[in-house]
């Protein structure tokens, strides 16, 4: 008499080990890249100062507390500094908006058609920031203005109270993390 084929248990464990042995290198792969990508944005200077999307980081610098980076656009013709974000109906944590002059400048900002709150870092030369607001969304036609009452260079805009958690006061410091890769102010 024939022996009875064997069970086909074995070929279904090991399709099932191969496939749970993808499955780990898969999670490793990816806790390795996550691990990689931390530790590069936790070191100054490292990583890429302008991600692909064409935003740039900038670092905010307190005083007190630990530095932390945050990824905007540029706004740096008149144009764009116009426009800055109104019409957004969202502002991603972490993202903002960065605008920059030729020179130092008095210009307030006001929050015109503007439908998301936002809190305004006005910024010296030097990275130092002269002036802090929280600005409310504004669709009147005569909407409040800022402005820090002294000369500033540059201003950034992120979600409302985010420079407040990230421990920022008047003469600390938000600077880009390579100058050299945003565009000249017109």
């Amino acid at each position: 008499m024939d022996d009875p084929p064997p069970p086909r248990r074995w070929a279904a464990r090991r399709g099932s080990l191969a496939l749970g042995a993808v499955g780990v290198v898969a999670i490793l792969a990816g806790a390795a890249f996550l691990l990689g990508t931390r530790s590069r944005e936790a070191e100054p200077g490292a990583g890429t100062a302008t991600p692909a999307s064409g935003r740039h980081v900038y670092l905010l610098q307190p005083s007190a507390g630990t530095q932390s980076r945050v990824s905007l656009e540029v706004a740096a013709d008149e144009a764009a500094r116009e426009r800055g974000l109104s019409k957004r109906r969202e502002l991603p944590a972490g993202a903002g908006m960065a605008f920059l002059f030729p020179g130092d400048t008095e210009i307030a900002f006001w929050m015109k058609d503007t439908l998301v709150p936002l809190q305004i870092a006005f910024v010296r030369g030097d990275g130092r920031v002269v002036g802090l607001f929280e600005m409310a969304p504004c669709r009147a036609e005569r909407c409040p203005t800022y402005a820090p009452g002294r000369p500033y260079r540059y201003a950034v805009e992120l979600s409302s109270g985010a420079f407040t958690a990230a421990g920022i006061r008047e003469g600390d410091r938000v600077v880009p993390q390579d100058p050299a890769t945003l565009p000249d102010p017109s």
